[in-house]
């Protein structure tokens, strides 16, 4: 039996070529390890990302539990993925390496905020962050509305504060400038200390364009400065539909803390929002009604139904505890 080591960077650039199709029956080999040695904080950790990558594999593309071999050290995951298309190779990196995190986080109400936004606007001396339009006119509101002329405030046109998390929409090209401008030092030391900013994951519903995307007010109120609660409590995951299939919806079950967490921040926020945030974006903002016990709770975030999967099968698998990097990687074909 001859046994033909193939690097996969070769392959790779042979596939882009064109003219080569998909090959069955491959073996995948890879070495991981953290993305920083400093984050691992106990050997268990290295055994619980060994064991997300296995549920991974299992729960988005099937592959058999026989067909994975993961030998784990102190600080290193060598696995195997046995007789594999290799049309499944990006995917499977794309999985072993991807950090997704589900998050909950209280958030301010536009209306507490908008005071804010609008010393910020009117700071003296602050120079035009865009200087792109050749309209005079145009221009000359942008110098005197350096933050509003490139983040719309959420406001009624008397001047009121839309109840919401939701404080100011802004063009996608124009999110970086937002930034910018929310971080440099005398702006930013005229918010709260608590206060984040996050960025919605899909376009404004109701805008017709689909180009403005919503900014978020959040509150930090732990001590460590960190979520309250994450997906890392969630025992089980599945997707829904709303009465005829108006809409889809994730149905989550935490575990006995999560679900005690979840009372407590469902309790002390009624008529306020919840941000749900996947991956450093918002995904949806529900305002609570009441306590919410037992663990049990829906979220929704216009997600298609793919999109919806792949949460829930993230969810399934657990979360890993620390971010991991490829370092070695082969495909390998007996002949």
């Amino acid at each position: 039996m001859k046994t033909n080591f193939i690097i996969v960077a070769i392959i790779i650039v042979a596939f882009s070529f064109g003219g080569c199709t998909s090959k069955k029956n491959f073996d995948y080999k890879v070495t991981v390890v953290p993305q920083t040695y400093n984050s691992v904080t106990t050997p268990g950790d290295v055994n619980k990302a060994a064991e997300v990558i296995n549920k991974r594999l299992n729960y988005f593309f099937s592959i058999p539990r026989n067909n994975i071999k993961l030998d784990v050290t102190e600080n290193q995951i060598s696995l195997t993925v046995s007789k594999i298309d290799t049309s499944l190779i990006n995917g499977i990196k794309a999985l072993i390496t991807g950090y997704h995190k589900l998050e909950f986080w209280e958030t301010y109400e536009n209306k507490e905020v908008i005071e804010y936004l609008t010393k910020a606007n009117s700071l003296p001396g602050k120079s035009n962050v865009i200087n792109e339009v050749d309209d005079s006119a145009r221009n000359e509101f942008y110098r005197q509305n350096p933050l509003f002329g490139i983040l719309i405030p959420r406001v009624t046109a008397n001047g009121q504060a839309l109840p919401s998390s939701l404080i100011g929409l802004a063009a996608l090209k124009d999110t970086a400038k937002v930034n910018s401008y929310l971080k440099m030092s005398d702006v930013k030391a005229l918010f709260p200390g608590d206060l984040r900013f996050f960025w919605s994951h899909n376009p404004y519903k109701y805008d017709k364009t689909k180009s403005l995307y919503e900014l978020h007010a959040i509150k930090v109120t732990t001590s460590n400065k960190q979520v309250p609660l994450d997906g890392s409590v969630i025992i089980s995951a599945k997707t829904t539909t709303g009465h005829a299939n108006s809409e889809v919806i994730i149905d989550l079950t935490m575990d006995s803390d999560g679900s005690r967490t979840w009372a407590g921040i469902t309790r002390e926020n009624i008529n306020r929002c919840i941000a749900v945030v996947y991956d450093g974006h918002v995904r949806s903002y529900p305002r609570v009604m009441n306590e919410i016990s037992g663990g049990n709770t829906e979220i929704t975030g216009d997600f298609t139904i793919e999109e919806a999967n792949e949460i829930v099968n993230i969810l399934k698998s657990g979360e890993l505890p620390f971010e991991l990097k490829i370092v070695e990687e082969q495909i390998i074909k007996e002949e």
